[in-house]
């Protein structure tokens, strides 16, 4: 009896990555089947038409630069604006819409662990919007190759590896927060939006160490330094802008400080559905 209990606990950690990987592909397969995937492909590349609007409605004499243009559109509407409502657009419905639709109960009577379920949703949501996004991105770079300045050559064909990295990494902080949103409260989509574009607008202005409390500072020490002239830019007060020189992050640092507050996101995560299954077995009890 108790050699069947041990060879018993003994495979289950080695069935967890298979674990994992059925729950990746049952949760890849649905979000495929939803419309939301088509119109949130729809809307990213939207910003495509934006280089293109330049180069045929400018002149010759006014004609934008095209590293410049793409640049503001990686780190102004990409990496602040675009991936974070893909996140909170697909990643808070990841565990919210099971548990909105009364379908949590029967995910959590499958053989899974609820760790391998939040992992393998998490993992769906981040291949689907990553994939959207480097399309997106890739084609804005094309685009902006119109506009002059801009070619496929060896060291912007690294940028823009850098730049689609990057924006792989921000769905992937950003989704940790919005799958942990979707877990945890009611209204998920709205208290996302005051975290992402109320507080961290908030913290960055602030004096002293309170941008450290956001995922944006981190994303934006990955960014390339030499992408545009970004160490000329002046800030708004002299004060500021030694406050924010004297707390720069190494991108390795914020790397890594992603990462960890991407999983304390995903373990809290796994640790709310782990409770709410208590929850309905207390409800099936009684």
């Amino acid at each position: 009896m108790s050699d069947g209990c041990t060879s018993t606990h003994e495979e289950r950690p080695q069935r967890y990555p298979a674990f994992v990987v059925t729950m990746f592909v049952h949760a890849l397969l649905t979000m495929l089947r939803r419309k939301r995937v088509i119109l949130a492909a729809g809307l990213s590349l939207m910003p495509v038409a934006i280089p293109l609007s330049l180069a045929f409605f400018s002149t010759l004499a006014f004609a934008e630069d095209g590293n410049r243009v793409f640049v503001r559109l990686m780190e102004y509407l990409y990496l602040r604006a675009l991936t974070p409502l893909l996140a909170l657009f697909f990643g808070c419905m990841a565990i919210g819409e099971d548990v909105e639709s009364q379908i949590i109960p029967y995910l959590l009577t499958r053989p899974l662990p609820r760790s391998a379920i939040v992992l393998g949703k998490f993992g769906a949501y981040w291949v689907v919007s990553s994939v959207i996004v480097c399309l997106s991105v890739l084609l804005t770079f094309a685009a902006c190759t119109a506009l002059g300045g801009l070619d496929f050559t060896p060291n912007t064909l690294v940028m823009l590896a850098h730049y689609e990295a990057v924006a792989c990494l921000a769905l992937f902080g950003y989704g940790a927060l919005a799958i942990f949103l979707g877990a945890a409260v009611k209204r998920p989509i709205i208290i996302g939006i005051v975290a992402i574009f109320g507080w961290q607008r908030f913290a960055y202005y602030m004096p002293g160490v309170v941008d450290f409390l956001t995922i944006e500072k981190y994303i934006l020490a990955l960014l390339p330094r030499l992408a545009t002239q970004r160490e000329n830019i002046v800030l708004k007060t002299a004060i500021a802008e030694f406050q924010k020189q004297q707390l720069l992050i190494e991108a390795p640092k914020a790397l890594l400080s992603l990462i960890i507050l991407s999983g304390i996101f995903l373990c809290a995560t796994s640790l709310i559905v782990r409770w709410r299954e208590y929850s309905v077995a207390r409800s099936l009890d009684g």
